[in-house]
Order: C-alpha cells, then sequence, then structure tokens
C-alpha cells in the first residue's frame, strides 16, 4: 500500500498506525510553520518597509503580552501562505499567542501530540485574557495523563470551553456579562449564494431574534390559512423573502382578510389592486455575466442561471435584466477620478473582488487605483486601472508592492520581497522563482 510509504520503519504497523504517526509528524510541521513565521516577523520588525510619505501601523494582533507587528508586514504574509489578509492576520495573532501566551500548548504542538486545529481554537479563545488567565489555560489544558496525552487531545472542545469559561469566571465575574455586551455591538447578517440558493448567517439581539422567529410563524400561519402546504422549514424560507417586500405583506393580509370575510380584500377591482402593488414594489437589477467557453450565463454571487431562474429566486420584485459592461472596452476618463462606469467595469473584472493576491473582500467596495500613478501619466482608463480593497489600496501606494496588467483581467503582483502572484479570474497562482529585491525597488521607484 502506499501508506507504508509515509514511515521509514513501518515494522508491524497497520494502516491506522501509520496514519496517526503521520498526523503527528503534521502537528510537528505546522509548530515549524509558526516558529518560522514568528522568526520571520522578528527579522522585518526593525527594517524600515514603508516608503517616504507612508505611515507604518503597528498592531497587536495577538492577545496582551505579544509584540505588535506591522501592517506591511502582515501584508507580506497572507499571499505568501496562500492566504487572504484576513488568514494571515489570524495565523499571525495565533503564531504570536503560542509563543508568548501558550508555550506548554505550543510544546505539545512541537512534541505531535495535538492537532493544529486545537491549539488554535484555544490562542483565539483566549485571546482576550489576561496573561495570567492565559498562563491558567495553558497549564490546565497541557496537563498529560500516564502516556504523555495533554488533556486538551483527550476531551472534546465543548469541554475545552467549559475550563476557559470557569477560568473566566472564577478571576473575572464580570467578563462574561462583557462579552455579551460586546457579542451585542458586533451584530451582523451575511448572505450569500450557494448551490441554487442563499444561505444567511449572521447574530441579533436575543429579543430582535425572537421577535422575528415569532413573524416568520405568523407568515406561516397566513400562508397555511391560503392553502400552501408546501414544508415548514420552505414556508419559514419563504416568509422571510417577503419581510422584504411590504407589498407582498400587506398582499399576503388582504387575501386572508378577504378570505375570512369572503370579500374582496383591497375594496376595489382586481386589476387596480395589482397596479396599485407593481408601483410600490422594488426594482432589482441583475449584473449578467455571459461565459464564452461555456456558452452559459450567471449572475453575481448565483452561478448559472435562465431569466426565469433568476425571477424565481427575486420573487415579487420586478426583475431588470441587463448585459454586463463588456469587460473587454477600455473606458476612458479625462481626470484624476474615476467615473461611476470605469468603477463598475473593473468591479467585475476580478470575479468582483479586490485584485490584490488571495484577497476576498468586494471590488464593489474598494478603490480605484492607478497601475501607473495619475501624475507619472498614467491615464484613467480600464487598462491602468483596477479595484482594491482600501488595506491593499494603502499596502500599493506605500510600499514596494508592484502590480502589472499584461491583459485585460489579469494582474501580476511582486512582492517586497520578490515574490510573484498572477491574479485572473478571482484566482491567485503563486508563481516560482523569487524576483531580486534591488529590482523590486527599482521598478517601484520607477513607478512612483
Amino acid at each position: 500500500m502506499r501508506a507504508a510509504t509515509l514511515t521509514d520503519d513501518t515494522g508491524s504497523k497497520d494502516g491506522l498506525d501509520i496514519a496517526l504517526d503521520a498526523r503527528r509528524r503534521i502537528a510537528q510541521t505546522e509548530a515549524a510553520q509558526y516558529d518560522a513565521l514568528t522568526t520571520y516577523l522578528g527579522q522585518v520588525a526593525a527594517q524600515p518597509l514603508a516608503r517616504a510619505g507612508g505611515v507604518n501601523e503597528w498592531t497587536r494582533y495577538g492577545g496582551s503580552g505579544t509584540p505588535s507587528v506591522s501592517e506591511y508586514a502582515a501584508c507580506e504574509v497572507g499571499p505568501a501562505l496562500g492566504l487572504s489578509a484576513s488568514g494571515g492576520r489570524d495565523l499571525i495573532a495565533d503564531a504570536l499567542d503560542l509563543t508568548y501566551r501558550l508555550p506548554q500548548l505550543f510544546a505539545c504542538l512541537h512534541e505531535g501530540s495535538v492537532d493544529a486545529w486545537r491549539i488554535r481554537k484555544v490562542a483565539r479563545k483566549t485571546r482576550r485574557f489576561t496573561i495570567a488567565q492565559a498562563g491558567d489555560a495553558d497549564r490546565r489544558l497541557s496537563a498529560a495523563n500516564v502516556d504523555g496525552t495533554p488533556l486538551i487531545a483527550r476531551v472534546g472542545m465543548g469541554r475545552v470551553q467549559q475550563i476557559l469559561d470557569q477560568i473566566r469566571i472564577v478571576e473575572d465575574p464580570d467578563d462574561p456579562e462583557n462579552q455579551r455586551n460586546e457579542n451585542s455591538a458586533r451584530r451582523s447578517v451575511s448572505i450569500w449564494g450557494d448551490d441554487g440558493v442563499a444561505r444567511i448567517s449572521g447574530t441579533l439581539s436575543l429579543d430582535d431574534g425572537k421577535r422575528l422567529d415569532q413573524r416568520l410563524d405568523q407568515i406561516v400561519e397566513s400562508l397555511r390559512f391560503l392553502g400552501d402546504n408546501r414544508p415548514h422549514g420552505i414556508l419559514r424560507s419563504v416568509a422571510l423573502g417577503m419581510l422584504d417586500e411590504p407589498d407582498s405583506l400587506d398582499n399576503l393580509y388582504h387575501q386572508v382578510q378577504a378570505a375570512r370575510a369572503d370579500q374582496p380584500g383591497d375594496g376595489g377591482s382586481p386589476e387596480r389592486s395589482r397596479r396599485a402593488r407593481r408601483s410600490g414594489s422594488r426594482h432589482t437589477v441583475l449584473y449578467v455575466h455571459f461565459d464564452r467557453c461555456w456558452g452559459t450565463w450567471s449572475i453575481e454571487d448565483v452561478g448559472a442561471i435562465t431569466r426565469s431562474e433568476a425571477a424565481e429566486i427575486l420573487g415579487h420584485s420586478h426583475i431588470t435584466v441587463k448585459p454586463v459592461i463588456d469587460l473587454e472596452t477600455t473606458i476612458s476618463a479625462t481626470g484624476y477620478v474615476a467615473p461611476p462606469r470605469l468603477k463598475e467595469q473593473l468591479a467585475l473584472a476580478n470575479a468582483s473582488i479586490c485584485t490584490f493576491p488571495h484577497c476576498t473582500r468586494p471590488a464593489r467596495v474598494g478603490d480605484y487605483d492607478h497601475i501607473i500613478n495619475h501624475t507619472d501619466g498614467g491615464p484613467t482608463d480600464s487598462r491602468n486601472g483596477h479595484r482594491l480593497c482600501r488595506y491593499h489600496h494603502r499596502a500599493k501606494t506605500f510600499t514596494a508592492w508592484t502590480v502589472q496588467s499584461p491583459a485585460p483581467g489579469i494582474w501580476l503582483w511582486q512582492s517586497p520581497a520578490g515574490r510573484s502572484y498572477l491574479v485572473t479570474g478571482g484566482t491567485t497562482t503563486k508563481l516560482p522563482g523569487r524576483v531580486a529585491k534591488t529590482i523590486q525597488h527599482r521598478r517601484k521607484h520607477d513607478a512612483a
């Protein structure tokens, strides 16, 4: 079996034993990665990463007791490891917490006695802890039994959370209440397309959540009264969509009232009712993309669709389906500021995300960036522009990051350390080899 090649001395070990050996080596490799990352951050800490006039902000990504990190050093980490900006910062925070706040758990990772994902979860969950609280968590969770296995590897993460909660409550009884208040201040809701449906994830205040839950059930009850016998879960999904269309709720209310009273629900003709509802409806614009390779149409965040599918997704809304701006057409402007049509075109160019390597921020909320500075003769047009999130726009402006666009929809990035990345169609490919730093700085100087 191929699995046997994972170890030099298989002996009488079966495949599971070999898998466990491989798992231990993976954990040790993860530990080596965090060590190397911490070493890199220490090496660049004293280097002037920002160009003249740029502000180099320092942030403590880890918990108290960990060193601050230059935002531009963090900017180098994400693309090099194939991570988004937030993923790179999270990795930095976890590595620093393990090094400075959770050394005994980090030692367990070096020994290969615990998986890296468990250790990183503890690092995140203890980031707000004081140094003393983190030390207590480190000691308790790394306590080994007779065979040397630490507690964190012997219990589920639910139990780990209980231990951490105990530490928090014992040392600071007010902290759980403060945490609830902070969670309330971070409420949010996200909606994204996934295989033909829209998925929702978010948090509400407890009272808002209860009211929403009851409201959905009230709408489901009305739909059932009118004869809709689809499953309860589907009807709740329909009800949630109707909350965005007040006219739909009014119409549902009148239909229920009319059915109960056996009289017209709107006090007038059906045609007048339809006109009234139509005038109050929301209009939705779909940006339609045509894939020449596959001959299919798609819309942002949903995927391949037909016109009828778009109508079904949008439910009661009136639909305007408009062709997307031709991404190969050059749109130009005479001044420095990009006009809306140009910004809209470039927002669609890289699968609607920032063109920086591995970034996943929406391009539509990003900045228009001149590849060749406007002050150096760079035009404000489709070929010399792209959309960057504010974080990566600052990195490109104030450090030695460079970008070229050899063809529409293709961006070649080079980092200050000489790493190269190809970005196109929302994907990032790390290119082999390294460019000499002296060449990098010369190119940045020539372009600036």
